[in-house]
């Protein structure tokens, strides 16, 4: 049974098969090589890159090498970064979801994340992406703390992860850039969950 304002899980919560999930605006489908070449389409647009650690257009082979990455997440722990379908048109929005950074410093590795094609930006398609996945994550993944982490200018991605509900954490450099970091965890969902569905 789903209930009202949040997303609905479809396949099984056990991880045992991929799991896509659909939310009011968007369905996120289990990540696959075939996304590939949207992705880097957007890894490639300035405006968007330069909102990420990365800072500069990455080349074809360096964001597929992004989408085999994301493709191995789900081989290896049955859940990850989504491909992000808007369901009124059918068009690809961008990838949102969970991700492994495994060079993040700090102890909790796992990040809800977003990444989306301009053309979506500003529609709330972030949050709500962002908010199916921390709700997978803490419900199906039962992970029991979630991070997300960006460049300390994208004030859209830093005001998502405040609508999602996750909390400033501080700045430090990561990969040669200086990030912000924010985070929630278990308890903390569990009561913005109830206070949803009142």
């Amino acid at each position: 049974m789903c209930l009202e304002g949040l997303p609905c899980f479809r396949g099984e919560s056990r991880m045992t098969h991929a799991v896509t999930i659909e939310t009011s605006r968007l369905l996120l489908l289990p990540w696959a090589d075939e996304y590939g070449l949207e992705l880097a389409r957007i890894y490639a647009d300035p405006e968007v890159i330069v909102q990420t650690t990365y800072r500069r257009p990455l080349s074809r082979n360096e964001s597929l090498e992004v989408s085999t990455r994301s493709c191995r997440l789900w081989q290896d722990f049955g859940f990850g970064p989504w491909a992000a379908i808007e369901k009124v048109s059918g068009n690809w929005v961008g990838r949102i979801g969970l991700n492994l950074l495994v060079d993040w410093p700090l102890e909790d590795k796992w990040e809800v994340g977003w990444l989306l094609d301009r053309q979506y930006w500003g529609r709330g398609l972030a949050t709500e992406g962002g908010q199916a996945g921390l709700r997978f994550g803490f419900e199906a993944a039962k992970l029991d703390r979630i991070i997300s982490v960006t460049v300390p200018d994208n004030i859209g991605s830093r005001r998502v992860m405040e609508k999602c509900r996750l909390t400033y954490q501080g700045e430090l450099t990561w990969r040669k850039s200086d990030v912000v970091w924010y985070a929630i965890d278990r308890t903390g969902w569990t009561e913005i969950e109830a206070e949803l569905t009142g």
